[in-house]
């Protein structure tokens, strides 16, 4: 469901169902109201015609003569369709050809209609309470009950409601194609939009390039300068900081040159000339983090394993006085969205720690999650000391037999500080240090 059109997708379906479902339900119960209305007034029409045809017998009782019946199928046995005439007292005085209810009707008040329908059988019932005058002024009561089956009634609604949920399922399946090519058309300028900032991300193209309706023609402007002020900022950067060693360039070159001084003392001259070269390394390592400030929108990918294989490689080399065992343990296809100038003085900093104060193994690994990556650099030396966390601070050394100014952890502890990660010192399983690194996924 992270797919912003497969979210409107689902709920664009599920509205059509449940509107598909309720004008089913509507025109389903409309329909069968409407043929329940019929069957009424038709079995109404019956029974008036049943009294057109009615006249008093000898003892003054109400009867219908079989020949003078509006509808045939009264005649015909099993025709499903039956009628009677119930007295006051709710005896037959007159049936058609076949009128199988045993039960008397209840019967209705005079000039009242009653509607019915019943399960057994499976019929409808219509009866009518009636007063008859006849020509000896002695009115009396019947009631005239209808029956008819309701067994064509019922196939018909079936049919209709099997013809009624096939269309509209049929049309709701339409709709939903018709709403998925809608979407796609309508959600094609985003698709554009993401593929024009691989693009960028790729270096093929500078910037948005492409037009796009008004509603993401903002973002795609805000975008453009957003893209524009960040490389301008890389550049002020860059500028700045090569401006800066420009310009310390001299004044150290006019110290270094005066710890060559023979009136020197010998204590005093290493001291200013450890001092020089711990302001050159500062320099330089200033230089190197403003070029790759930290985590940049639209930078490409880096694979990890070929970098930390350069690296490795270079340590090898460094170290080519000592027998210096490295494993390389990066998933060949692992990439990392952050700057490669970070990666390489992350990385570089924590395997050559790895080599210098390792007692000759070094092992490099990375796995990677949902939202965070994982680097892992090994060594078999003595490990960090009790208060490990002090190592990150810039200075601190564990070790000071081995050269170096200090700034090796510092320097790492920033760059996963300006990419918002975690920085873990832990013992390894090799018995030396083990650094883990974890940066979040973009």
């Amino acid at each position: 469901m992270n797919s912003l059109r497969t979210r409107l997708l689902v709920a664009a379906a599920l509205i059509l169902i449940a509107f598909g479902s309720l004008t089913g339900l509507i025109l389903d119960r409309s329909f069968q109201n409407g043929m329940l209305q019929a069957q009424e007034d038709k079995m109404q029409t019956l029974v008036y015609s049943l009294l057109g045809a009615a006249s008093s017998d000898a003892f003054g009782d109400l009867t219908i003569a079989l020949d003078a019946v509006p509808d045939p199928r009264l005649r015909q046995p099993l025709s499903g369709l039956e009628a009677a005439l119930f007295n006051d007292d709710a005896v037959v005085v007159w049936s058609s050809a076949d009128f199988l209810r045993l039960t008397p009707p209840a019967m209705p008040e005079v000039g009242e209609w009653r509607f019915e329908r019943l399960v057994d059988p499976n019929a409808f019932a219509l009866s009518f309470g009636l007063r008859w005058i006849d020509s000896a002024d002695d009115p009396r009561r019947y009631t005239v009950v209808v029956l008819e089956d309701a067994n064509a009634w019922d196939r018909q609604l079936v049919a209709f409601r099997r013809t009624l949920w096939l269309w509209l399922g049929t049309t709701l399946i339409a709709l939903t194609l018709a709403l998925l090519l809608l979407l796609r058309w309508g959600l094609k300028p985003l698709r554009l939009l993401g593929r024009e900032l691989q693009q960028i991300e790729s270096g093929q193209q500078p910037q948005i390039q492409g037009s796009y309706p008004e509603e993401i023609q903002p973002l795609a402007r805000d975008l453009n300068t957003m893209i524009a002020a960040e490389r301008s900022q890389q550049t002020r950067y860059r500028n700045a900081l090569g401006d800066l060693a420009h310009t310390l360039k001299t004044p150290l070159a006019v110290l270094r040159g005066m710890t060559a001084e023979s009136g020197l003392e010998a204590g005093f001259r290493r001291q200013l000339s450890e001092q020089l070269d711990r302001m050159q390394h500062i320099v330089d390592h200033q230089l190197r983090r403003a070029a790759a400030a930290g985590t940049r929108t639209l930078t490409e990918p880096v694979l990890l394993h070929g970098l930390c294989e350069k690296l490795l490689g270079a340590m090898a080399k460094v170290y080519a006085d000592r027998p210096l065992r490295v494993e390389n343990a990066v998933p060949g296809d692992l990439r990392l969205r952050a700057d490669q100038g970070d990666l390489y003085d992350l990385l570089g900093n924590l395997i050559d720690n790895a080599a210098k104060y390792g007692n000759g193994q070094v092992r490099v690994s990375a796995l990677s999650g949902s939202r965070q990556c994982l680097i892992v650099v090994e060594d078999n030396g003595a490990g960090f000391p009790p208060q490990a966390e002090q190592l990150l601070q810039r200075g601190a050394r564990a070790d000071q037999r081995q050269p170096g100014q200090g700034l090796g952890l510092a320097a790492v502890a920033e760059i996963v500080q300006a990419y918002s990660g975690r920085l873990l010192l832990d013992r390894s399983a090799l018995g030396g240090a083990k650094v883990i690194v974890a940066l979040p996924l973009r």
